[in-house]
């Protein structure tokens, strides 16, 4: 798996993330082992100083492809 990381600042405030997660990190994130294990693409967004993951992805082409559906036209001029 790549170790690619995708970052968008949004309007609102909040920043959005896909990665692939560390065991430790996807172990403190995820309660009960809902998303299957540390393997894939993390679709997560930090807001008001709070992490939270929002999905899974299981290759990089799909978690991309969720990435541009949720900050298309919603990215902060910079």
């Amino acid at each position: 798996m790549d170790d690619i990381t995708l970052v968008a600042k949004l309007v609102d405030g909040t920043t959005l993330y896909v990665s692939p997660l560390h065991d430790q990190t996807y172990s403190e994130y995820v309660e009960a082992d809902n998303l299957g294990g540390s393997a894939g693409y993390f679709i997560a967004r930090e807001r008001l100083n709070q992490f939270e993951i929002l999905a899974k992805a299981a290759s990089l082409d799909a978690a991309r492809e969720i990435f541009g559906m949720l900050t298309a036209s919603r990215l902060a001029a910079s």
